[in-house]
């Protein structure tokens, strides 16, 4: 038995319970499933158009009252949170570096991106908030949503600052469900944040500020995702533009 590698199968399977956000499933990508880095403007591009569909049915208005750059943030906003998720929860929960390059996901494939992936060992981490941010900040960040980040400014207008707050209250919303599932983590899950936030990409982009009913921190970001641009929304939780007066949304 090596010493230095943890066996991801169960990993995935025990932080897969938290909710279906942490979930990556483990058999083998078929066809139509592609590494998350061949994600190309062209792919961009048309998750963008499903995304700005899928929010407009929601609102019951046609999609060309979904702009594009609104559909484009809550495409990255989703994908950093499902990024963010498993990696955070396998970091702090097991010691296990998952590899997101490892990582297929279906562009064809209806609702919430789905992951699996074919990283069958990982390498052995200490569970401290430094070691998680790391390695966050490097298979996450710079691995995969700042080229995301990057392709989308190839198809359309948004701003990159918009969606690296996006990535940061993806990843304070994973903390925070990570910590409601796994109270032991909780501490550690909100200092990763913390770490993330002080650096290059995310400096700037939010902060922690009181705690919830629940115990856990709130987090408020410098930025909005724009989901109060869809008819009939309104703000989500941790949103820049929160005032008194302003009704709070749930992004579907």
């Amino acid at each position: 038995m090596d010493s230095a590698r943890i066996e991801v199968v169960p990993v995935l399977a025990d932080i897969g319970r938290v909710n279906t956000l942490f979930a990556v499933e483990t058999e083998p990508p078929g066809p139509g499933w592609r590494p998350l880095g061949d994600a190309g403007p062209g792919t961009l591009a048309t998750e963008v158009d499903r995304v700005r569909a899928t929010l407009a049915g929601f609102a019951g208005v046609p999609v060309e009252a979904v702009e594009w750059r609104v559909g484009a943030s809550i495409f990255q906003q989703g994908l950093a949170t499902r990024l963010s998720s498993p990696v955070l929860a396998a970091a702090l929960c097991h010691g296990a570096a998952l590899r997101v390059e490892a990582f297929h996901w279906d562009p064809a494939r209806r609702g919430p991106v789905a992951l699996r992936t074919r990283q069958r060992w990982a390498e052995r981490m200490g569970t401290g908030p430094a070691e998680a941010a790391g390695h966050l900040v490097t298979t996450v960040l710079e691995g995969v949503l700042e080229p995301v980040a990057a392709g989308l400014a190839e198809v359309g207008r948004v701003a990159p600052g918009l969606l690296r707050g996006n990535t940061a209250s993806a990843l304070a919303g994973a903390a925070r469900s990570l910590g409601l599932d796994r109270p032991g983590v909780r501490a550690a899950a909100e200092e990763v944040v913390r770490l993330v936030g002080a650096r290059p990409p995310l400096v700037g982009t939010g902060s922690y500020g009181g705690l919830d009913a629940q115990g856990a921190a709130v987090f408020r970001r410098t930025t909005c995702c724009l989901y109060y641009r869809v008819p009939g929304s309104g703000y989500c939780g941790d949103c820049a533009l929160t005032a008194p007066g302003r009704g709070r949304a749930d992004r579907p």
